[in-house]
């Protein structure tokens, strides 16, 4: 059984460490999460078989008396109705190992939580080295998911400037034509403002 105390090196090692009669079910669980996720990383995390993407999507381990499947607090929300017959927690599900696994089901909360995180990910607006990315550019940059992979793809320096030379108007007005011509000039290919001295808090 699972022993929190103990440091497996991968999961080969990990499966290979339980009782012979459950690993079977232990890599159906593992195949199940690599057919759904199959670019998730495999590792160990806690002491725990897990698969990882940029966090980590899923966890489980073999219990006394179930196998537990831990894919985070929002699966357990959202597939409340498929999971009322397991014991559930914020974050947990147990699988009894006397019966078969749920197989579908663990792909599809997998596959929940796949897209979930790679929501989350492309989602993300980058900052600058000294400027964090104000809620108006932010805005804007939203309405069209090509602007945050543009944004995102820039270096750091060059989203500095950008937001330097947009939040450093005075006037609200200006404000808002310089967030458009931003959002105008990085889908024409500009990687920083056009004729601008430069972020000068960089160098105070």
């Amino acid at each position: 059984m699972n022993k929190s105390n103990i440091k497996y090196r991968d999961i080969d090692e990990y499966h290979a460490s339980q009782p012979e009669e459950f690993r079977e079910m232990l890599e159906q669980i593992r195949e199940a999460i690599k057919q759904t996720a199959p670019m998730a990383i495999e590792t160990i995390s806690y002491g725990m078989p897990a698969f990882r993407l940029n966090k980590v999507l899923v966890y489980y381990a073999l219990n006394k008396m179930n196998i537990g499947f831990y894919p985070t607090p929002n699966p357990i929300i959202a597939f409340k109705k498929e999971l009322e017959k397991y014991n559930t927690s914020k974050g947990a599900i147990q699988f009894p190992i006397d019966k078969p696994l749920p197989l579908s089901l663990i792909k599809e909360i997998v596959k929940f939580r796949l897209e979930e995180e790679t929501r989350s990910v492309s989602d993300k607006i980058e900052s600058g080295i000294v400027h964090e990315v104000p809620d108006d550019i932010q805005e804007a940059l939203k309405k069209d998911s090509s602007n945050i992979e543009i944004w995102n793809s820039l270096t750091p320096i060059q989203r500095n400037e950008w937001i330097c030379w947009v939040t450093i108007v005075k006037k609200s007005e200006t404000r808002v034509a310089h967030i458009h011509r931003l959002i105008e000039e990085l889908k024409d290919g500009k990687r920083q403002p056009c004729c601008w001295p430069g972020c000068p808090h960089r160098r105070v």
